[in-house]
């Protein structure tokens, strides 16, 4: 019987209490400062008395909107762009939606007033910076105190291995690994991974049970189970479960696994977004695309655009195109080869390109002729395709959907994460597709862009 491990003590919640005193003062300050602004210290009355008599709802709605975006959560975000992000939501939401309120308020209760929406945007401007502000001071200040979120795996050898890896080269600062315990495949030693997860007093820990007997898994999760949290990373398999929905025929539980998208509202909402977003940006980018080109032509000799054969939906072929980021002759000695860090092959240009996601910017003819979606698993080239479905089957599933510019294995993971992280990735996305869930995609894959993280 695994011994009980004893549940890592929790952050104190200090830095998130002075937090909101902090948003609490900043968020009357903001409405303040903005009315200060606009009016050049001379305030008039009828524009001040709206936010004096409700400025307690006001303070408290844009407290309680930081906390829907996430701007407390100190665990999980944990780097500056994390919160800058957050806090352009947190000021939408509180800004916003309290100018809407006060609108109603002047229509039917406080007529004799005014509202200025430049004082609205001034507001806006100066409590997202707040929000970012206020953030990264927190997170500096935790780190010079050694506030870390400790992270432990749990599964066999290599497994263990391979994730820590990936947490050693691309954890934030206030990340860190504090332990390993490593499980034989068949043999029983619960009690040694409880002393593992004891002495790592990890906040977070990860199972992951690929190579591990089945009828093992209950034991490890229950020897798992007082940690603070406890996630699984899963093996292509269970990925292929992930989100799944869960249905009945004839009273038997079922899983649906293959998604009908053919003819559903989902699809034909999809569709509509992809021309009306692709042909907009096609048109309103025309001239970052033409700066794009002629930077291109000027770094290095050679065609503008790159054109690559892609499998895509229900495995049909077609003619990706791309701006062009490596040599003319990238491949003419090695073959194809999948992208790799520093990779000697990309130019100086491409290189950035890269980094923001714009060397695939001319894949949105492709979105527009309906070869490819804005959101979707990425296209890969044939001879790929090939290796990989032999290597593994589960990789054909993929074909059920338009490929698409980006994907949640582009906003969690980098150009050169392996194939099989991917694949974990979109075999969720295919069991959890939504509208919903593309629009976040398409905002997180904005954010992606500007950091240039996920990219190399």
């Amino acid at each position: 019987m695994a011994t009980p491990v004893p549940t890592a003590r929790p952050p104190r919640p200090r830095a998130e209490v002075i937090l909101f005193a902090a948003d609490l003062a900043a968020s009357a300050a903001s409405i303040a400062a903005a009315l200060l602004l606009r009016f050049r210290f001379d305030v008039p009355e009828e524009h001040a008395l709206p936010y004096l008599m409700f400025l307690p709802a006001l303070v408290g709605w844009r407290v309680f909107a930081a906390f829907l975006a996430g701007a407390y959560d100190l665990r999980h975000r944990l780097t500056p762009l994390d919160h800058l992000f957050s806090g352009i939501g947190a000021a939408l939401l509180g800004v916003l939606g309290g100018y809407v309120f006060l609108v109603v308020m002047q229509l039917y209760y406080v007529e004799a007033t005014y509202l200025s929406r430049y004082v609205t945007a001034i507001d806006l401007v100066l409590l997202t910076a707040w929000f970012a502000l206020s953030r990264t001071i927190a997170l500096a200040a935790l780190h010079r105190m050694g506030r870390r979120v400790r992270v432990a795996i749990v599964g066999t050898e290599a497994v263990c291995a391979a994730v820590a890896e990936e947490i050693r080269n691309h954890a934030p600062r206030l990340l860190e690994l504090s332990g390993i315990a490593a499980v034989d495949a068949d043999a029983s030693d619960d009690a040694a991974i409880s002393d593992a997860l004891r002495r790592a007093h990890a906040d977070q820990v990860v199972l992951a049970p690929a190579g591990i007997a089945p009828a093992r898994i209950p034991a490890l999760l229950a020897a798992c189970d007082a940690a603070p949290e406890l996630f699984i990373y899963p093996d292509i398999e269970l990925a292929a479960l992930s989100g799944a929905p869960l249905a009945g025929i004839a009273g038997v539980p079922v899983i649906a696994l293959q998604p009908n998208l053919a003819a559903s509202p989902y699809q034909y909402g999809k569709r509509c977004l992809d021309v009306a977003a692709s042909a907009a940006l096609l048109l309103i980018g025309a001239p970052l695309w033409l700066l794009i080109a002629a930077a291109i032509r000027l770094d290095s000799p050679g065609p503008v655009f790159f054109t690559q054969e892609r499998v895509g939906l229900h495995g049909r072929r077609f003619r990706l195109v791309k701006f062009r980021t490596m040599r003319p002759d990238a491949e003419s000695l090695s073959g194809p080869t999948l992208a790799c860090p520093d990779d000697p092959r990309v130019t100086r240009i491409g290189a950035f390109l890269r980094r923001s996601r714009l060397d695939e910017a001319p894949q949105f003819w492709n979105v527009l002729r309906g070869e490819m979606s804005l959101v979707g698993p990425r296209p890969e080239r044939p001879e790929f395709v090939e290796a990989f479905q032999q290597e593994t089957p589960l990789y054909r599933r993929r074909f059920l959907m338009r490929p698409g510019l980006s994907g949640l294995a582009q906003i969690h993971g980098r150009y050169d994460t392996d194939y099989a992280q991917k694949l974990r990735y979109d075999l969720s996305y295919l069991n959890t597709v939504s509208l919903g869930l593309d629009l976040r995609i398409l905002l997180a894959t904005l954010r992606t862009m500007v950091s240039g993280q996920g990219a190399n």
